[in-house]
């Protein structure tokens, strides 16, 4: 079974203590892992059910009055974690941007109306967004005391690359050719 990065996510927090789902979100919001991880709240119970089958992790019990599961990690989900090839999986893997992906197929994603400086200025809005979420997740942890060398590591990494995109932004659109901005090429459909 190939394992996700939501997997990963999960079973790595059920390393700790056993949890629901619910619990599990919660506490991956307030780390602010939701800068620096991608999954989602559906994922999680999706993945959760997906590990008790593979018998990576096991249903402990289940609050008849809510209808809450709790999981706990498993041997075999303990293994897995300890498994250099499932996890280095990460590390090799090759980065791909969805924003890249834009950009390779610009002319073809904007509509007509939308120039190619308007979507650089939403772009540019959503990282500072997401920049200045991030660092707000570095005071908290720092006010809180809460700074692992693991998540100041996630923090760095994340505020770096997010200022190295909006100074790539700057530079993609001082050097964009005016036959780019506005989208309406030659030859385009």
């Amino acid at each position: 079974m190939p394992i996700t990065r939501t997997d990963l996510i999960i079973l790595a927090f059920l390393s700790e203590r056993a949890a629901h789902a619910w619990e599990i979100d919660r506490r991956l919001i307030e780390m602010g892992a939701d800068y620096w991880a991608e999954y989602s709240r559906p994922h999680l119970y999706y993945s959760l059910r997906k590990l008790a089958r593979a018998g990576l992790v096991e249903l402990l019990r289940k609050d008849q009055a809510e209808l809450k599961k709790e999981y706990r990690l498993a041997d075999k989900g303990r293994e897995t974690l300890r498994n250099h090839e499932v996890v280095s999986q990460l590390f090799y893997n090759h980065v791909y941007f969805d924003f890249d992906l834009l950009l390779g197929f610009a002319d073809r994603f904007a509509a007509d109306t939308v120039s190619f400086k308007k979507l650089l200025e939403h772009r540019q809005e959503a990282l500072q967004k997401e920049l200045e979420g991030i660092q707000d997740v570095w005071a908290r942890a720092e006010r809180e005391g809460e700074m692992s060398f693991g998540k100041l590591a996630v923090i760095k990494h994340r505020i770096k690359f997010l200022k190295s995109e909006l100074d790539f932004l700057k530079w993609l659109d001082k050097n964009t050719p005016d036959d780019w901005r506005s989208l309406n090429r030659p030859g385009r459909e």
